[in-house]
């Protein structure tokens, strides 16, 4: 296990554009991460050629792993995608299967990912699903017990499915076996009025239980890369908040590399 970075911990440095990926790269490393997942708010599969072996020369020279991620499973969009991965040396390609018009079924996935098999074994990369906003996680199980095979497995982050009313305990324990790669999340409920909200924070100082997410998958055998990301709302001063968004991507790193070491 190595602990880093998903890029969207990053999100108000990189949506001001105060970072790039090259930046993005060298923060991360100074943060002390040791490896880096570029999402889809990057897009790196319009990039040419030459910025792509920029970018894995950067990584390499920093010592960095690279992940790298996208929003949508069209065959296309995925095979494109795994050639980027693969010029990138990203052992790690991370999905959000479901795109604006594009909501394919289970059953339609099934058949998509198995045909794309050959390229991932191909190419050398693992397929992350992330448990997002769109299947439950035990239709994502469902899924993943259709393909039937190690090239195809989740990326775990324990708050997304809160959406669907799933709690991180319930979601730790049914997708921490097929875990590849993890969103290390945590966040605080609070009442307001007759609801509530739920906002992020640092990681540690939540309601989700990160040392039974770990704990959970040395049980199942699997050593995933853990990424910290945040639930972070923007602050009226935009130096104060990427000032914030840094100490938490800082605080998050250490504290990831403290929880692998405690075990």
């Amino acid at each position: 296990m190595k602990a880093g970075v998903s890029s969207y911990a990053f999100r108000w440095a990189i949506s001001t554009r105060r970072l790039d990926v090259l930046r993005l790269l060298k923060k991360s490393a100074a943060l002390g991460a040791e490896v880096v997942q570029i999402l889809d708010h990057i897009a790196l599969d319009a990039m040419p050629d030459a910025t792509l072996a920029e970018i894995a020369r950067c990584a390499r020279q920093l010592d960095l792993t690279l992940e790298v991620g996208i929003v949508g499973s069209r065959p296309e969009q995925l095979r494109r995608n795994i050639v980027v991965a693969q010029k990138l040396d990203a052992r790690i390609l991370r999905v959000v299967l479901s795109h604006n018009d594009w909501q394919p079924s289970v059953a339609d996935l099934a058949l998509i990912l198995r045909d794309l098999l050959p390229d991932l074994r191909a190419a050398n990369v693992t397929l992350a699903i992330e448990n997002h906003f769109d299947l439950m996680p035990s239709e994502l199980v469902t899924l993943l017990q259709m393909i039937d095979d190690a090239r195809v497995g989740v990326c775990l982050d324990p708050l997304n499915s809160i959406s669907q009313l799933i709690g991180p305990h319930e979601v730790i324990a049914a997708l921490a076996p097929y875990t590849v790669s993890v969103h290390a999340k945590d966040g605080v409920v609070t009442r307001v009025n007759t609801g509530f909200y739920i906002a992020g924070c640092p990681l540690g100082k939540g309601r989700v239980d990160l040392r039974e997410m770990l704990a959970a998958l040395r049980a199942a055998n699997r050593t995933p890369n853990l990424l910290a990301e945040a639930w972070m709302d923007q602050l009226d001063d935009l130096d104060a908040t990427l000032a914030q968004e840094e100490t938490w991507v800082r605080e998050g790193i250490a504290f990831l590399k403290q929880l692998t070491n405690d075990h």
